[in-house]
């Protein structure tokens, strides 16, 4: 008995035992979350900032700057004037005249159509005129004595000149039977044989004038007011390094519908001849200047949902600023709306910035009133 209350006894002092180390442990665990949430506050206090961010910046002030107003576009070069030398009658071609790819002078025989059956024709109606002609002579003494009546001498007179008619109609043949340049120019590649029969349709070869050479371009409508006759370009062409210059001659009276573009072409002097008809060439039109441009650096422009803006240094802070841009050069942009003479435009940073926030000028960039 004295046993089993001894027992009872000690496992009563047991579970008190592991209750008090339980109380202990939970009490410690407590006392360690609320030192490591008091040691947190105050290293976040220690490394929090005194205040507000402020960014580092550069800017750049915007000043009046003198602008070329241009427009860049493409086109090909045209002969000045072109045609494919063709004969006017039909005959076998006796004669070539020229060398495949040679200048030539504006009435240059160039082929020659046979003419033999031409040339007599002509030799029998030069007799049959001799013979009329005699018979008028004579006509007109029996007229004096009334051998013959006026209606026979009017006969006689017409024979005459209907055979003088049919001279002149050979002669125009005869005429036809030579091919001619009809301008000074350069002849092409040969598409006839000598000896060959020919017919109005078939080419003998082409001839083109190069000197002056036409520049003919497409131009967006909405610079259809800006261009005019006798407006001065440049141009270049594959092939070559040089820069050549054009003026503008020709406008087209209408607008393609597919392509809203309008014709315009230039003439160029190729004394030279290293311009070609044909060539691609990369045109620069220049339309007018602009003494108040405002030009700013390419890295100022960032793109929006709105569209492009800028940020203008203010008073030490940041402010965003919709802009409209223009013509776009090497590194800058002309801006149309959005910003004024004299502002500070920042150009460093500006991915990081926001309207609004606070900012530093380290370095700040005047625009200089070039010509360009």
């Amino acid at each position: 008995m004295n046993f089993i209350l001894a027992l009872s006894f000690n496992y009563e002092k047991l579970r008190n035992m592991k209750q008090g180390i339980y109380a202990a442990c939970l009490w410690g665990l407590l006392m360690g979350l609320f030192g490591c949430k008091e040691d947190a506050k105050e290293t976040a206090a220690a490394t929090a900032p005194s205040g507000p961010r402020t960014f580092n910046v550069d800017g750049f002030v915007v000043k009046h700057r003198s602008l070329d107003q241009k427009i860049n576009t493409t086109g090909n070069l045209i002969a000045n004037e072109t045609v494919q030398v063709r004969p006017e009658r039909a005959g076998k071609l006796i004669t070539l005249n020229f060398q495949e790819s040679s200048s030539v002078k504006s009435g240059q025989l160039l082929a020659k159509i046979e003419d033999s059956d031409l040339l007599a024709q002509r030799s029998r109606l030069l007799v049959n005129l001799d013979l009329a002609q005699k018979e008028v002579a004579r006509g007109k003494e029996l007229l004096k004595i009334q051998g013959i009546s006026a209606e026979e001498m009017d006969r006689l007179d017409n024979r005459v000149d209907d055979i003088n008619a049919e001279i002149k109609i050979i002669d125009i043949q005869i005429e036809k039977s030579k091919i001619l340049a009809p301008f000074s120019g350069v002849l092409g590649l040969r598409q006839v044989s000598q000896g060959a029969y020919v017919t109005p349709n078939d080419i003998i070869i082409d001839l083109q004038q190069v000197n002056p050479i036409k520049l003919e371009f497409d131009v967006p409508e909405r610079y259809i007011s800006q261009v005019k006759t006798n407006q001065p370009l440049e141009f270049t062409v594959v092939g070559s390094t040089r820069t050549f210059q054009a003026k503008v001659y020709a406008i087209g009276t209408e607008i393609a519908p597919t392509t809203r573009t309008f014709k315009v072409r230039a003439t160029a002097t190729n004394n030279e001849g290293l311009l070609k008809p044909g060539q691609f060439a990369k045109v620069n039109l220049v339309t007018g200047r602009d003494d108040k441009a405002i030009l700013v650096p390419t890295d100022a422009i960032i793109p929006v949902l709105e569209g492009k803006q800028v940020y203008i240094a203010r008073n030490g802070r940041a402010i965003a600023s919709l802009v409209e841009t223009g013509e776009r050069l090497a590194n800058e942009v002309e801006l149309l709306e959005g910003v004024q003479v004299g502002d500070t435009i920042i150009t460093s940073g500006i991915l990081s910035l926001s309207d609004g926030v606070l900012i530093k000028l380290n370095k700040v960039v005047e625009s200089k009133n070039t010509q360009l």
